[in-house]
C-alpha cells in the first residue's frame, strides 16, 4: 500500500487547533495515533482561516513524507506556503545527499490570504544565547515573543514550565514587549525511535537533523497571520564557519524560504559565533543596564540552568571571557560546582573537535585578549592556561581508557 496521510480539515476551537488524519502505508509506524496533534496558543485564534491552520501540521510531516515517499493530502493551503515546500526541500536535499528526498503534496484548494497589515515582527523565544541575541539585535522592531512548551520542556514538567513562562513574562515586562504561548504536541505524536532507524545514514537524529527548526516555525503561521505581522525571527543555532561539519534542520538555506501569508521568516544572527552573540548581550545589558538571566540547560527538569553539564559551563566560560559575572547572566553556580567543571575535560565525548575549536578556543582567546588570568577564580584558571588541543583529552582519561582496550584484548585471547 502507498504510503499516504489524508488531513481532515483542522478543528479550530477558541485557542486550539486539533488535527485529524488518517495515514496508509509502511509509514504508519512512524505516527503515535494514541497521541493527538493539537497545539493551544495564548491568544483567541479562531478566526483563521483552516489554509493557514494547516502549515503547524505540515511543518512537522512534510519532511518525513519526502524520506518515506508519502503523499500528504490536504483540504486547503495558503498559497505562500505551497509555493515555498520545493525551495525548502531542496534545502534539505543540499544537507544530505545521501538520503533520497521524494513525495509529493496535494492541496485541493490553494488560498491566497491577504495580510493588509504586513508589518512588525515577531521572535520565537527560549531565553537562551541565541534568542536573547536576536531580541536585543532587533529590540528596535518590538518583537512578539513566541515561546513553545512542548520543544525542549515536557507536559509533565509542569514546575519548568511555569519557570520558563515566568522567564518569558519577566523578559516582556523588562523590554516592554507582547508575548504569545504555544502549547504543542508536535514531538509526542511522532515515534522518534522510527523516524530516527530511518535516517541513520545521514549521521543525525530526526528531531536535530530534520524536525528542529522547521517544526517549530509552522507554529507561527496562525498567530502571525492574525496579528499582520511581516517577519518572524528563528535566532541561529550555528554559525556560517560551521557549515560542512556540523548539520541541523535549522538552517537558512531551509528557514528563509519559509513563507505563509505574506509573512517571511529569517534565520537570524548565521553571520555570529557563539562568542560574538555573548559578547553583544553583555554590552547591551552594560550600556543599558538591563539584566539578562539566559536558560540554556537541556539537562536540568524545572527550567534552570544547572551549572553542572557542559552547556552550562561552556556558556559561563564564554560569559566569564567577556569580563562579566557569569551568576549575574543565570549562572549561580557554587564553589563544589566550579571545582566539578574539569571532569568535562576528561571525556572526549563532551567535546568533540569542532566544538573544542568553534566555542571552546574562540572563549580561551577572547579569555586571553580581554582579562588577566589572576582575576579568575583559581578554580578556572587551568582554563586560561591549558593547551586548547588537549580539551576532551584528558591524561588521566586517556590512561582509563587505554587500561581498558588491554584489558578487553586479554579476554579475547583468553577466550
Amino acid at each position: 500500500m502507498k504510503n499516504r496521510i489524508i488531513l481532515d480539515s483542522p478543528l479550530i476551537e477558541g485557542n486550539r487547533i486539533t488535527y485529524s488524519y488518517h495515514a496508509e502505508g509502511e509509514w504508519q509506524k512512524v505516527f503515535r495515533p494514541e497521541q493527538p496533534f493539537f497545539v493551544e496558543y495564548s491568544a483567541d485564534i479562531s478566526e483563521i482561516p483552516e489554509s493557514i491552520a494547516v502549515i503547524p501540521f505540515l511543518c512537522n510531516t512534510l519532511p518525513i513524507s519526502w524520506v518515506w515517499n508519502a503523499e500528504i493530502q490536504v483540504p486547503s493551503c495558503d498559497w505562500d506556503f505551497y509555493h515555498c515546500i520545493e525551495a525548502v526541500k531542496q534545502g534539505y536535499k543540499d544537507m544530505y545527499p545521501s538520503v533520497r528526498f521524494a513525495g509529493t503534496f496535494t492541496a485541493y484548494n490553494i488560498i491566497k490570504n491577504e495580510n493588509p497589515r504586513n508589518k512588525g515582527a515577531a521572535a520565537f523565544f527560549s531565553g537562551g544565547v541565541d534568542a536573547f541575541h536576536t531580541l536585543v539585535e532587533h529590540l528596535e522592531e518590538k518583537p512578539v515573543l513566541l515561546t513553545v512548551w512542548g520543544a525542549d520542556i515536557k507536559f509533565e514538567d509542569e514546575t519548568g514550565w511555569q519557570k520558563v513562562f515566568h522567564h518569558l513574562e519577566k523578559t516582556a515586562e523588562e523590554f516592554q514587549l507582547d508575548y504569545v504561548t504555544i502549547k504543542s504536541s508536535f514531538r509526542l505524536f511522532l515515534n522518534d525511535d522510527e523516524l530516527n532507524k530511518k535516517v541513520v545514514e545521514s549521521g543525525d537524529g530526526w528531531w536535530h537533523g530534520f524536525q528542529h527548526g522547521i517544526g517549530i516555525i509552522g507554529h507561527a503561521a496562525p498567530i502571525t497571520c492574525l496579528m499582520g505581522k511581516s517577519t518572524v525571527y528563528f535566532a541561529s543555532s550555528f554559525t556560517s564557519k560551521e557549515k560542512g561539519i556540523i548539520t541541523c534542520a535549522s538552517d537558512p538555506t531551509i528557514d528563509n524560504h519559509l513563507r505563509f501569508c505574506q509573512v517571511k521568516v529569517v534565520h537570524d544572527g548565521y553571520e555570529f559565533d557563539r562568542q560574538d552573540k555573548v559578547h553583544n548581550i553583555t554590552s547591551f545589558s552594560g550600556k543599558t543596564g538591563i539584566p539578562i538571566p539566559l536558560r540554556v540547560c537541556w539537562q536540568s527538569d524545572g527550567g534552570e540552568n544547572c551549572c553542572e553539564c557542559e552547556k552550562c559551563w561552556r556558556t559561563i566560560l564564554e560569559i566569564t571571557a567577556e569580563g562579566a559575572d557569569a551568576k549575574e547572566y543565570g549562572f549561580p553556580y557554587t564553589k563544589k560546582q566550579l571545582r566539578q567543571f574539569p571532569k568535562i575535560y576528561y571525556d572526549k565525548r563532551n567535546i568533540p573537535p569542532y566544538r573544542r575549536d568553534s566555542v571552546y578556543k574562540r572563549a580561551q582567546d577572547t579569555m586571553r585578549q580581554k582579562i588577566e588570568v589572576t582575576v579568575l577564580p583559581k578554580e578556572l584558571q587551568w582554563f586560561y592556561k591549558m593547551d586548547i588541543k588537549k580539551l576532551g583529552y584528558h591524561p588521566i582519561y586517556q590512561f582509563l581508557s587505554g587500561c581498558k582496550r588491554k584489558i578487553k584484548t586479554i579476554i579475547n585471547i583468553n577466550k
